[in-house]
C-alpha cells in the first residue's frame, strides 16, 4: 500500500471549538423567541398607552417613503399639555399615503409626555415581532428539520448493524 492510499482519520474537536458552536446555535435559536417575546411587550405597551393616554393633535413633518416596507416612517410633533413640543415616529403599512403637514391623532403618556403612539399607524413592536417570527422561520424549522433527519438516519444505521 502507497502512503496515498492511507486513509487519515478526522480531527477530533476540541472541547472549546464543540462549545463555541453549541452555543453559537443556541443564540440562533434563541432570537428568534426572544424577538417576538420583545416585540409584543413592546405592542402591547403601545396598545395600553392607546387606551389610557392623553389625546392630541399632532403634525406630520417628515415621511420617509422608501422601498423597504420596514424602513417606512413618519414623524410627527405634537404639543402637550405640559406646554412642550415633543415628537415621535410611527411605521407606515405600504398602502398607507401619509402627507408632510397633515394631522394626525397623538396619544401621549400623562407621565412621560415624550412616550407616545400615532393612531391608526403600526407600532415599533410589530416589526420587532416580525423579524423574531422571520428568525424563527429561518433558523429554528430548518435546524429541527436536519436535527430530526439525522436522528432518523442514526437509528438506521444502529438497526442495520
Amino acid at each position: 500500500m502507497s502512503s496515498s492510499d492511507t486513509v487519515v482519520p478526522p480531527k477530533r474537536q476540541t472541547f472549546w471549538a464543540r462549545l463555541g458552536g453549541f452555543v453559537f446555535v443556541a443564540i440562533l435559536l434563541l432570537a428568534g423567541p426572544v424577538l417576538i417575546g420583545i416585540g409584543s411587550s413592546v405592542t402591547d405597551s403601545d396598545e395600553e398607552l392607546a387606551r389610557t393616554g392623553i389625546h392630541a393633535t399632532g403634525s406630520i413633518v417628515d415621511f420617509a417613503d422608501v422601498r423597504k416596507a420596514s424602513n417606512r416612517k413618519i414623524t410627527v410633533e405634537y404639543m402637550a399639555a405640559d406646554g412642550l413640543g415633543y415628537s415621535t415616529f410611527a411605521s407606515v403599512d405600504h398602502d398607507q399615503h401619509p402627507v408632510v403637514g397633515g394631522d394626525v391623532t397623538v396619544i401621549y403618556s400623562d407621565s412621560n409626555p415624550g412616550k407616545a403612539v400615532v393612531v391608526g399607524y403600526e407600532s415599533s413592536g410589530v416589526s420587532v415581532r416580525g423579524i423574531g417570527a422571520l428568525f424563527v422561520l429561518i433558523f429554528t424549522v430548518p435546524l429541527g428539520v436536519v436535527l430530526v433527519v439525522k436522528g432518523l438516519r442514526k437509528n438506521r444505521r444502529q438497526r442495520t448493524t
